[in-house]
């Protein structure tokens, strides 16, 4: 097969997983379950190996082209794949030919060759592998909640299926077998959406060295780019960003904040999160509103004790507390629930392009990365709202 015929069987693959999942979601659905799964095992083992061979033809194309230009006079260069001395192949956004080239765009304007940009023009140049190791490094480091989600690459626009149910084991006597059970699949489908931010640079082009421009950059970025993802796991309207736990979530509204109230809230967490969910609200409601409250045998219901790091570690009947900013809540008292069933999709890349403000004569540094976000599972969240009085 050549590489047009791989790729067309690859988009037939696609299609009949789709459909696979498709009918395993339909509760109607008559076909046997079993068959199905292993129809899909099937194809994913013959997806897995033509998408190495077909990654050995275009290796093959390359090199044919490669030869083909060297043959024809022409520059080659650009496309040469750098290799360490150990014979490794490295990523040329590695190099430190590129970072230097980078750092050289972005404080002196210094144009980068063509095989350094992309070809969208609302992209300048690909930040060096080294900056996004450190950009996401930080955002772990700076946003809490950002650390507890689950972060994944999978391809846009292909549905994900994820697990609603999960099987049971049971025990059986000798010479009998367990009773066949049906696993219920559902699914998520994950966009392209921008998230751009405005990055500033101020450092001096001709003094700062290669390593303090890209953690300068890198912690830049990441403080650009952490509070609007945040925002989003919380209050995403899902068009042209991610959909948030408020937005996915119906909000239960209370009365007022009492004994009784957190108990049944409480109460609501499945058995399956006990160690897993975790509340989150302003520092305000908590202190204000939940810290002074006792039960029934003066017993404090929330305290606050100190962690390993010295810092206060809050608690609410025994579960973390999460300090959140209140637009994260947007009017809502909290959200209980666990943040790693909460998946943000990203093409793990972020892009920069440096241009001038006409208006203002500003020279403005854009970071762009593609990303979109959904909650596979909302079984263990709510969100409670006191009404207004």
């Amino acid at each position: 097969m050549n590489i047009d015929e791989i790729k067309e069987e690859l988009k037939k693959i696609d299609t009949s997983l789709n459909d696979i999942i498709a009918k395993l979601e339909d509760e109607n659905n008559e076909e046997d379950t079993e068959t199905l799964e292993e129809e899909s095992r099937s194809l994913l083992d013959k997806k897995d190996k033509l998408s190495a061979e077909l990654k050995k033809l275009e290796e093959r194309e390359e090199r044919k082209n490669m030869a083909k230009n060297i043959n024809d006079g022409l520059n080659v260069a650009t496309n040469v794949t750098p290799v360490a001395n150990n014979g490794e192949v490295r990523n040329y956004n590695e190099t430190l030919e590129y970072r230097q080239a980078f750092k050289d765009y972005v404080l002196k304007g210094v144009e980068m060759r063509a095989d350094a940009v992309t070809k969208t023009t609302d992209i300048g140049a690909v930040i060096p592998t080294s900056i996004m190791n450190k950009v996401y490094e930080k955002i772990e480091t700076l946003g809490k909640v950002y650390a507890k989600i689950t972060k994944t690459a999978f391809k846009g626009g292909l549905a994900v299926p994820t697990s609603s149910l999960k099987p049971t084991a049971t025990w059986v006597a000798e010479g009998t077998g367990s009773e066949k059970q049906k696993k219920t699949f559902g699914s998520v489908t994950f966009a392209y959406y921008k998230l751009q931010c405005k990055v500033a640079v101020t450092l001096e082009a001709d003094t700062v060295s290669l390593e303090i421009f890209e953690d300068t950059l890198a912690k830049n970025i990441a403080e650009a780019m952490v509070k609007a993802i945040e925002l989003a796991v919380f209050q995403g309207t899902g068009s042209g960003q991610p959909k948030g736990v408020c937005v996915e979530v119906t909000a239960t509204q209370i009365n007022a904040v009492d004994y009784a109230t957190l108990v049944g809230i409480e109460g609501n967490v499945p058995e399956a999160y006990d160690s897993s969910a975790e509340y989150y609200m302003t520092k305000s409601d908590f202190y204000t509103k939940i810290i002074g409250m006792v039960d029934n045998a003066k017993q404090p219901i929330a305290r606050v004790n100190v962690g390993i790091d010295g810092k206060p570690a809050p608690a609410l009947f025994g579960r973390n507390v999460n300090f959140v900013p209140s637009e994260y809540l947007n009017g809502n008292l909290l959200v209980v629930g666990d943040l790693s069933d909460y998946i943000l999709n990203s093409n793990l890349q972020i892009t920069m392009k440096k241009y001038v403000d006409e208006d203002t004569d500003d020279t403005i540094h854009k970071a762009t990365m593609l990303a979109d976000g959904k909650l596979a599972s909302k079984d263990s969240f709510q969100v409670i709202k006191v009404k207004s009085a």
